[in-house]
């Protein structure tokens, strides 16, 4: 009596096969996963991942503006994550004292972010070796595809911006530059 009762409340859940699968996150999620392991072994000997040398390029890319130091929420933006989430990557580089988040001078309310010297020294050094893991993908998939590729997900990226809440597109859509992104 139980299973008839169950199979009332709960109808059969009829799954594709897994090879029939379209998902698209599915596939995404896989190939940033394959990538993010090689880069991450090509910068270990550095001590850190790609998400970390990504954060600490754009912190130095933002350096050089006028600006100079970026805030956390912008650098959320920028990188494509909440507040909350870069607020734990930021920590584990301010523990290897490679990064500095203080107030912001015109507005102690917010707060900013900058590489210390020893996180320009790491990142300096670091750099032949995202090169290498560059390299290395363009070697497995090809030069072209990886140019198909990245130029994909850019357009992609960009029209799934627009199609966006009016707040979520402004700092989203900064995240846009010419700049290679980790």
């Amino acid at each position: 009596m139980f299973e008839t009762m169950k199979e009332e409340i709960e109808p059969a859940l009829e799954l594709p096969k897994s090879t029939s699968v379209g998902c698209t996150c599915r596939r995404l999620r896989r190939m940033a996963r394959l990538v993010t392991q090689l880069y991450d072994e090509a910068l270990s000997a550095h001590n850190l991942t790609i998400a970390q040398f990504g954060l600490m390029t754009t912190i130095a890319e933002h350096r050089a503006r006028p600006a100079k130091d970026i805030s956390i929420g912008v650098l959320a933006n920028v990188v494509g994550l909440d507040p909350t989430t870069l607020n734990r990557n930021l920590n584990t580089l301010q523990r290897q004292k490679l990064v500095d988040v203080r107030p912001d001078k015109n507005d102690r309310r917010v707060r900013t972010v900058a590489l210390t010297p020893a996180g320009r020294q790491r990142l300096k050094n670091a750099v032949p070796a995202w090169r290498a893991a560059q390299a290395e993908l363009e070697r497995r998939l090809g030069p072209e595809a990886v140019s198909e590729l990245n130029d994909s997900l850019d357009r992609s990226r960009d029209r799934l911006i627009a199609t966006l809440q009016p707040s979520a597109k402004t700092g989203a859509n900064a995240s846009h530059s010419g700049a290679p992104q980790a």
